[in-house]
């Protein structure tokens, strides 16, 4: 949930833990670049230690066969190492600039 235009928070779920990436509510779309678009993700407090990445549009049938449709998401695969994520830990993502944004 963006609690404010500049912050995106989230709680992680067993699922985005297990699949190391951090969901996009479709709501909350309009606080990241355009699904594809490539932007800078800073790991806070990991002098410079950055990753390039994109949201990423995943389609979806859990709804059923009749209602097909995408979950959006970022892959932090590339910065498990440096930060971990794991069930229930509450993330934020500060939006910078255009390009910009920070993982707390």
């Amino acid at each position: 949930m963006a609690d404010n235009k500049n912050v995106y928070r989230r709680k992680i779920s067993d699922a985005e833990a297990q699949g190391n990436y951090i969901m996009i509510s479709k709501s909350e779309l309009d606080f990241f670049p355009k699904v594809g678009k490539e932007f800078k993700l800073i790991i806070h407090g990991k002098e410079n230690k950055t990753m390039d990445t994109r949201i990423l549009a995943i389609p979806c049938w859990c709804m059923g066969p009749n209602k097909p449709h995408d979950h959006y998401r970022i892959d932090v695969k590339p910065v498990r190492d440096i930060f971990p994520i794991h069930f229930n830990k509450k993330i934020s993502i500060t939006k910078k600039s255009e390009s910009d944004y920070i993982l707390e």
